[in-house]
């Protein structure tokens, strides 16, 4: 092979096995978006629900309170 042919079949080399590191990276993309958007909608449904027990808790007065007869002078 001639020198330039040598470089063509290096370049072709290197073409494809790039374009399979793409292929790769592509993948671990789309893994991680799928992940994303689950955690991001769990992420959601758990602050519905600390919403909704914050609205519990706080209907029904201060945990701590001192009790009526309690002065703080």
């Amino acid at each position: 092979m001639s020198s330039t042919e040598d470089r063509l079949a290096r370049l072709e080399e290197d073409n494809y096995f790039l374009g399979r590191k793409v292929d790769e990276l592509n993948e671990a993309l789309i893994f991680q978006q799928k992940q994303y958007d689950l955690l991001e909608t769990r992420l959601a449904k758990a602050l519905d629900a600390l919403e909704r027990l914050k609205g519990l808790v706080e209907g029904q007065g201060p945990v701590n309170a001192p009790p009526p007869h309690y002065n703080s002078w």
